[in-house]
């Protein structure tokens, strides 16, 4: 067995905490499930997915490393993420306070989907936050005298995202029903403005901690 088993077992359960820890792309995913139902929430979910399966590669690869080492393309690829951020925020209150449906209205469109996963993606992949958490984190579960360092980090890393989705299963049926029943109330337009608040609440946490 490539990995060691004691560490896969206390890896799997830090991971199993980290996942019940509230974080950006459980926000994320809650938002574009209220503005735009069960199937936008698991698009963003992919998306997010997508951006993890990139970082964890960059991790084995050691180009996070690199990040890590000059601050100054942290700090930028950071700010851009935040900025994207507010973006989709900004778009999602405008058009809620001018009652054009916004995100709900995009969500029954054909690219819907495929707009979802991207925000996701570029979301997750904009974060270096998230490539230095592997970086860091899953080489503490790594036994070099086993197997190639990259090996065990491309096995452990998928593992997370594997994990957490079940418990975003359970977050996109809850969100997707609220948003089901604030439709039929004929208030979606509230969806985007709740929506575009939790995106402007990322991005400004994200913002933040550039500085």
């Amino acid at each position: 067995m490539p990995v060691d088993p004691n560490l896969l077992a206390g890896y799997l359960l830090a991971c199993v905490v980290l996942v019940l820890t509230p974080g950006p792309d459980m926000a994320f995913v809650l938002a574009q499930t209220l503005s735009g139902g069960a199937r936008r929430g698991w698009a963003a979910t992919l998306g997010v997915f997508s951006g993890a399966s990139v970082h964890i590669l960059a991790a084995a690869a050691g180009v996070a490393a690199l990040v890590a080492a000059h601050p100054g393309l942290f700090t930028t690829l950071r700010i851009a993420g935040a900025l994207y951020l507010l973006w989709i925020g900004v778009q999602a209150i405008r058009a809620a306070l001018r009652g054009e449906g916004g995100l709900v209205a995009e969500a029954a469109a054909p690219g819907s989907f495929a707009t979802a996963w991207r925000q996701g993606f570029l979301t997750n992949l904009l974060n270096p936050k998230v490539g230095l958490f592997f970086l860091a984190f899953v080489p503490l579960f790594v036994d070099p005298g086993r197997s190639p360092a990259w090996m065990q980090m491309l096995i452990l890393g998928p593992l997370l995202p594997l994990i957490s989705v079940p418990f975003f299963a359970v977050l996109i049926a809850g969100g997707s029903r609220i948003a089901a029943r604030l439709r039929k109330s004929r208030v979606s337009r509230w969806l985007d403005g709740v929506a575009g608040t939790l995106f402007l609440g990322l991005g400004l946490r994200m913002l933040a901690g550039a500085r």
